[in-house]
């Protein structure tokens, strides 16, 4: 064999030497990046978390349709076409309740006056409690006048019973004949223009002791 055959011989053979280094060492190399770099799937998972956070935590539009809410301390409001109930109690803490007009008379409460009879002894006491029947529809103008003269008309009341005797207020005609004369002088001291609002005189308490 002669020098250059054996020279090139040589070379290839170690050509070949070198090749067959080198591939195992890239293959090497690239598991070893493979292994040394694993995925961070915790990351991942954060990443995700967060950015569905982002998507979930975002805060609801308001519906500009949506009716509010009731508020379970309001009062209800008042009906404007309900009725008046016509059987219902006055309030004990409130204004009495008025009649309607033609639903039975009105009483307006006079009090009681205290005088002594007219006998020669001045011992006997006689005691009234008077009050004013009058219809509903005057009860405002009679309430009102009988306040105004309240001071007339008890001058003229006491005056009235002080010249009275036992015997003219004994028994029933006795009594009526007095209402009778109390009805027509409140009229005319109370209304100047003869038309009588006041309808009738009733006693709550009659006594002589």
């Amino acid at each position: 064999m002669n020098l250059k055959k054996m020279l090139v011989l040589g070379g290839v053979g170690l050509a070949s030497s070198a090749v067959g280094i080198m591939i195992p060492r890239m293959m090497s190399g690239k598991n070893e990046s493979a292994v040394s770099a694993p995925v961070d799937a915790s990351a991942d998972a954060d990443h995700e978390d967060h950015g569905h956070a982002k998507k979930t935590d975002a805060a609801p539009k308001a519906d500009p349709h949506a009716k509010p809410a009731a508020d379970p301390h309001a009062k209800p409001a008042a009906d404007p076409h309900a009725k008046a109930d016509p059987h219902a109690k006055a309030d004990p803490h409130g204004a009495p309740a008025k009649k309607p007009p033609g639903d039975g008379p009105s009483f307006v409460p006079f009090g009681k006056i205290v005088v002594n009879l007219n006998d020669l002894t001045m011992t006997k006491f006689f005691q009234l409690d008077v009050t004013i029947q009058a219809n509903p529809d005057h009860e405002e103008e009679v309430r009102s006048a009988v306040e105004m003269k309240r001071p007339i008309l008890n001058t003229w009341l006491t005056a009235h019973l002080a010249d009275k005797t036992i015997d003219d207020i004994r028994g029933k005609a006795g009594v009526n004949r007095l209402r009778r004369e109390i009805l027509d002088n409140f009229n005319s001291l109370l209304f100047k223009d003869g038309h009588e609002r006041v309808q009738d005189i009733l006693f709550e308490e009659f006594r002589v002791e």
